[in-house]
């Protein structure tokens, strides 16, 4: 194997320049673009607001059409000649004690013939490391385990990287320690590599908790929506993402790569960016299940939510000028980056303009000719989210008509809620850090009964 590039310092700190000067910039042009149009509407900012609103309105199609012509369906002849490379499944475990066990013993019931599982350890303090002794004590020889000692990298990049080089498989499969897969999971996705361009490849995730409560249940129907786009994306071969869990890598892809990057709170995000960039194709098949536990209170989803935002928010910072300006990368990938990047910076604008036409009415300045962006944009992105989370949530969740409306009605206001503050939020915190700190931040699992 390849040696795999250094990421991190082994205190877990990392410069962070990059981000803030372009988060910087990017403010900056949301600031002038809101007082040019709402002071000065030239011609030429109507002809930018016509393209701009153009590339949008054809990303959107792009993202919703249902009918896509190309075919992205494994190929029968590869399922009848059931394509096996050898697979490695990697399971990161930091105070798992609740849940690792169940993972592990489903993992093992897999009916796929040439696989590995390799549990790792990192630094638990709650018990882990018994509960995969006892597992090991059971002499099946698929399983083994090691536990990372302290003073070890920080983060979960940093355990996977570790990983690979205790592990052979062509195929590295990456499960959080709280996963419910069925026995054929491994057989369903492997074909997907028959293809040499594929890089990964993610199956849907669901919540096995997902009735639990009302923050569960807004989850599940979120994840129906993501699954929706998600499809919509493989189908025209676009920018299709991972998720951490239930995710397929191709080896030789991460080792063109440098492994996983260590400077990220979200190696899965990260990494499906840099394979996009890189070429690489990456797959979703909406018919392969992984369960995970849902969070069932307010502050530890906020957590995870603003990590998975900060992950999103940088990794198109630290790659917009190999996106925009790459001739290999498809434009309608490009176009894609683009839309999730105004779906951040679209709020902001949204408050500026606001509070300058309140400004503007209040000294009483309001002209009939103000031309808007941020509202009218906003308002097409939520009405492609409302869109598109009805249809997921009929589809995935086999919802009735008027249970599908409430559950879109659901996932609107509680993305509303948890969004719009954490965008602020993180948009303060990238421009006013100096470093990142990376430590293992741990979703709490507390265990439901398989079923």
């Amino acid at each position: 194997m390849k040696k795999m590039k250094p990421q991190l310092s082994s205190n877990g700190l990392s410069n962070a320049p990059i981000e803030r000067r372009l988060l910087l910039a990017l403010t900056g042009c949301v600031c002038l673009g809101t007082v040019l149009l709402l002071v000065y509407t030239p011609p030429v900012t109507t002809l930018a607001l016509f393209i701009a609103y153009s590339i949008a309105f054809i990303c959107l199609r792009l993202l919703a059409r249902t009918d896509g012509k190309v075919d992205r369906s494994v190929p029968r002849d590869i399922k009848q000649n059931f394509y096996q490379p050898s697979i490695s499944i990697i399971v990161p475990a930091h105070n798992e004690a609740a849940v690792i066990g169940a993972a592990v013993q489903m993992l093992l019931q897999q009916d796929y013939p040439n696989y590995e599982l390799l549990v790792v350890d990192d630094r638990s303090t709650d018990g882990t490391e018994a509960v995969l002794r006892s597992i090991r004590s059971n002499s099946h020889c698929r399983y083994r385990y090691y536990a990372r000692p302290s003073g070890s990298t920080p983060g979960k990049s940093a355990v996977l990287n570790e990983a690979l080089h205790q592990t052979n498989g062509e195929i590295i499969a990456v499960f959080d320690a709280d996963a419910q897969v069925e026995p054929d999971f491994l057989s369903k996705m492997a074909p997907y590599f028959a293809d040499s361009l594929t890089g990964a490849a993610q199956a849907r995730k669901v919540l096995f908790n997902a009735e639990e409560n009302f923050l569960t249940r807004c989850q599940q129907y979120e994840y129906c929506m993501d699954a929706y786009i998600q499809v919509r994306r493989d189908t025209i071969r676009s920018a299709v993402e991972l998720r951490g869990n239930g995710m397929l890598l191709r080896r030789s892809a991460l080792e063109a790569l440098g492994g996983l990057n260590e400077h990220t709170r979200g190696e899965d995000l990260d990494l499906c960016t840099r394979m996009h960039v890189a070429g690489w194709d990456i797959r979703y098949d909406p018919n392969v299940i992984v369960k995970e536990e849902g969070l069932t209170k307010l502050g530890p989803l906020m957590q995870q939510r603003i990590r998975w935002t900060e992950t999103s928010i940088i990794r198109y910072l630290e790659n917009a000028s190999q996106i925009l300006f790459n001739p290999q990368l498809a434009l309608r990938t490009k176009m894609d980056a683009s839309l999730f990047v105004f779906e951040f910076i679209g709020p902001i604008w949204l408050f500026l303009e606001n509070i300058l036409l309140t400004i503007r009415w209040l000294t009483g300045h309001m002209a009939s000719q103000t031309v808007l962006f941020a509202t009218p944009a906003m308002t097409v992105l939520s009405l492609y989210f409302v869109y598109a989370s009805f249809l997921g949530i009929s589809r995935f969740n086999r919802a009735s008509l008027g249970r599908s409306i409430q559950g879109t009605a659901m996932v609107y206001f509680y993305l509303s809620f948890l969004w719009l503050p954490i965008v602020f939020y993180l948009t303060f915190k990238i421009l006013s850090r100096k470093e990142r700190h990376l430590v293992w931040e741990n979703t709490p699992h507390f265990g439901v009964a398989v079923e």
